[in-house]
């Protein structure tokens, strides 16, 4: 039987096709989004406006361009049905991506910044590839997300959802966003900080900054939080006289085995033979640079 693929876990590498389900927030997500109501009833809430789409509608947007879908729970054709299909591109990798043959999708694709909506006898043909895509890792639903992609790029989009002012101010808000995410953490080392929390403060779901958090930093959450706590502790171990439990307690390892552990991971020693090894660093302390020329050469590898 094969594995499902389910667009919020890491092993989701491709594409993920699931139901609707109502959100409070707006979704910042890092994929490819296609939107496909097969009912009356599903409002798209995008930018400062809001669109009513019909049935057998298509909309194609772009990563990073913050959503919403309503369903209404009443109306003559019965329960509100929305089908989307997140996909990306990294699989495929970027040689395959900048070819010749993917020349049309990836034009289609750059254009979806703008939010493409289509519709007309045309999209029965993407429609019934939908219909036939299984969340699997069978290569015949690669083939069938390319032939998709394919088929869809061929078409005239029927309108631009978004108009060019809104892409600028969305990149902005995206390196807003990240820049918060990192002051956030170096300021609150010592907290005990979780995805959850950091989503929360964004107004995300869990999933969907853990991708927009990877996208934007190449390096999952964890990690992350793990590399600036060791390296705060890397600083702390030469420019201090406290004790490597302190230092330890102060970066946010919640036991000084742990933190050994972690430390030894990342920089090959242990927090004493770090500290050992660059007693010759103190007499420079007035001054952080030698400190950080020497954590960037041994984190370069991270």
């Amino acid at each position: 039987m094969c594995q499902r693929v389910i667009a919020n876990t890491p092993k989701f590498l491709m594409f993920d096709l699931q139901k609707v389900e109502e959100t409070e927030h707006m979704i910042f997500g890092a994929d490819y989004i296609l939107i496909r109501p097969r009912t009356p009833g599903c409002t798209l809430h995008l930018a400062n406006t809001h669109y009513r789409l019909r049935a057998f509608q298509l909309v194609l947007l772009a990563p990073f361009n913050p959503f919403r879908l309503t369903l209404e729970s009443n109306h003559q054709a019965g329960i509100t049905d929305c089908d989307v299909l997140h996909f990306r591109l990294n699989a495929l990798g970027q040689t395959f991506v900048d070819s010749v043959q993917f020349k049309t999708i990836k034009t289609m694709l750059d254009e979806s910044k703008r939010g493409l909506l289509f519709e007309g006898i045309h999209n029965n043909t993407i429609h019934a590839l939908l219909n036939h895509m299984e969340n699997t890792f069978d290569f015949s639903q690669v083939l069938n997300l390319l032939g998709l992609l394919e088929k869809l790029s061929q078409l005239s989009p029927q309108r631009y959802l978004i108009d060019n002012s809104f892409e600028v101010s969305n990149i902005k808000r995206t390196e807003t966003r990240v820049q918060m995410v990192q002051d956030y953490i170096a300021e609150n080392l010592a907290e005990t900080l979780s995805v959850t929390m950091l989503a929360d403060k964004l107004h995300m779901a869990d999933s969907t900054f853990s991708r927009f958090f990877h996208a934007n930093l190449g390096i999952t959450f964890r990690q992350y939080l793990i590399e600036q706590r060791v390296r705060q502790a890397a600083r702390y171990l030469v420019s201090t006289d406290w004790t490597i439990a302190r230092i330890g307690s102060e970066v946010g390892f919640s036991s000084l085995s742990n933190f050994n552990a972690k430390f030894k991971c990342l920089l090959r020693v242990t927090p004493r033979e770090y500290r050992s090894n660059h007693v010759d660093m103190r007499e420079n302390i007035e001054s952080s640079k030698a400190i950080e020329g020497q954590l960037q050469k041994q984190l370069a590898c991270l």
